[in-house]
């Protein structure tokens, strides 16, 4: 596979089912009695697991080049909750060159079923050269 390192080029899509894994945390957003009491549909995914999923399409896209010297500033918009499938998508919004340290920038989005984006991001890695 080539990698994505021109601006507008997409990153294969990632599609996942998300898992509350703080779903037992009694009396918190995450706890579905809790949220819902909040007025909400239910527990939250916790964040670090949003953010995580749009860490993970950049993992499986670069490798071992993300884990050296890579960037991620991520934002969380709305809630995420268990069950119905997410989508995560990347696209280049800043070619690798020479004058970059041929390092793309990528723009991340955590959509949820309904089509809303939940999550965004910026990440940075170095894809070719050492």
């Amino acid at each position: 596979m080539t990698l994505p390192t021109t601006r507008d080029a997409a990153l294969p899509t990632l599609t996942i089912t998300p898992i509350n894994t703080a779903a037992n945390s009694r009396g918190s957003i995450h706890d579905d009695e809790k949220a819902k009491e909040m007025g909400y549909k239910g527990g939250f995914i916790p964040g670090t697991t949003v953010l995580g999923y749009m860490s993970r399409l950049m993992q499986e896209t670069y490798g071992a080049r993300w884990q050296a010297g890579s960037t991620f500033k991520g934002r969380l918009r709305r809630p995420l909750y268990e069950g119905a499938p997410a989508t995560v998508t990347g696209a280049i919004i800043e070619d690798a060159t020479p004058a970059n340290g041929n390092t793309v920038t990528v723009e991340l989005k955590v959509i949820d079923g309904e089509g809303t984006v939940v999550a965004f991001a910026e990440a940075t890695c170095k894809v070719q050269g050492g």
